[in-house]
């Protein structure tokens, strides 16, 4: 069972403080007719409210030991039968039964005990014994008499205690009984469904998150190639130029990058100042191979460098903008990066298409959309309207 202890007891408890009081409302009403009629008479019946305590006391008795009871058979049933759902239904169901008849049969027993007891203490001390009735038409069912009829004292008394005693079986008590049996076996089958339904459900969420988990792990290996195959084609570029100062200058600052990569294999969420650090060494690589063509603009509130997004989100937008724009002293490309007052990060460019035709296998878009939905459970926006291409990404808030 998925719930808790705690929250058992407290389900059983309420559960059947409601049946014991809807059991009893019926012969409540009855009973307060006779003590109407009763009072006009003269008669004061004190023994009465011990009859009424035990009524209500025994229903919710009973019902609060079948609930347990069905609780505790189950779990033992699913031990005996390794979870054979249907023998352990069957196991459960039968002792609940079984134990609710032996209830029932004991209730008259406890009935006479207590409350023969407690009648005949008052009845020796009544000062009214003798008194008649007059019977009202509310109370002529009960006492089985005919309306304006007179009757005396003892027969009030049977009448009375017919509402709530078992000796005139099949009375409103064992109605009463079979109901609130009933009602709690099929109470704790409906719980034991909605239990069953919870478990698909996380065992469905279990089987979802190893699937993304999967499918991110995929995804960062698809990152770090294809970020490398960039790069060297810029450390390329400085090696034909013979440029060996700015080439060692450009190797440093590839092993500051590739370190920063490496740790996303270990982390999963950074602050967005630790992105944006290695956003900006970054630039620094793509600036050397595209020296006075490519352009970064980076303008975010202080008060968002401590927000969080999955590590490497920027590098996969900067690097399609590189890859599907053009690119030249004719064409050069600027690429923006800021903050919105929505909590989110903005990465945006003007669409410079290439003439040439390129299939587009979308890995890097894909990519961050799966982490995003993985790590986050939020989309990112993505629009290309009016000429510019813009990728907005929620930001989110530390946790404390």
């Amino acid at each position: 069972m998925l719930r808790s202890t705690k929250n058992e007891f407290l389900i059983g408890f309420t559960i059947s403080v409601i049946l014991s009081l809807f059991a009893n409302f019926t012969l409540l009403i009855r009973r307060y007719n006779l003590m109407m009629d009763s009072r006009v008479a003269g008669f004061s019946f004190e023994w009465e409210k011990y009859e009424l305590w035990l009524s209500v006391f025994w229903f919710f008795f009973f019902s609060f030991s079948l609930f347990l009871l069905y609780r505790w058979m189950y779990r033992w049933g699913n031990k005996i039968f390794r979870r054979e759902e249907m023998k352990v239904l069957g196991f459960t169901m039968g002792i609940v039964l079984v134990v609710a008849l032996g209830l029932i049969r004991l209730y008259p027993v406890l009935n006479k005990l207590v409350i023969g007891k407690i009648y005949n203490n008052v009845s020796v001390s009544h000062p009214h014994a003798g008194r008649s009735v007059l019977i009202t038409k509310a109370t002529a069912k009960t006492l089985d008499a005919p309306p304006d009829s007179v009757v005396y004292h003892d027969k009030v008394r049977v009448g009375v205690n017919a509402v709530f005693s078992t000796d005139f079986y099949p009375s409103p008590l064992l109605i009463e009984h079979i109901f609130v049996l009933l009602t709690i076996m099929l109470t704790m089958l409906l719980l034991h469904l909605l239990d069953k339904k919870q478990e698909m459900k996380l065992e469905y969420e279990k089987i979802k998150i190893e699937k993304l988990q999967n499918s991110y792990n995929a995804l960062m290996g698809q990152i770090n190639p294809h970020f490398f195959f960039n790069s060297l084609n810029g450390l390329n570029s400085l090696i034909r130029i013979g440029e060996r100062e700015r080439t060692l200058e450009y190797l440093d600052g590839l092993s500051n990058v590739f370190r920063y990569i490496l740790q996303s294999n270990h982390k999963t969420l950074v602050s967005l100042d630790e992105e944006l650090q290695f956003i900006k060494a970054y630039t620094y690589l793509l600036g050397v191979r595209y020296e006075n063509k490519l352009f970064f603009s980076i303008q975010v509130a202080e008060i968002c460098l401590q927000k969080r997004l999955p590590i490497l989100s920027l590098l996969p937008l900067i690097e399609n903008a590189v890859k599907h724009n053009i690119i030249s002293m004719q064409h050069p490309l600027r690429i923006e990066v800021y903050t919105t007052s929505e909590n989110l990060l903005v990465v945006s460019n003007h669409i410079q298409p290439k003439m040439e035709e390129r299939v587009c296998n979308g890995i890097g878009l894909k990519n961050l959309q799966g982490r995003y939905e993985m790590l986050v459970g939020r989309n990112i926006q993505i629009d290309d309207s009016n000429g510019v291409f813009t990728v907005s990404l929620p930001l989110l808030n530390v946790l404390k």
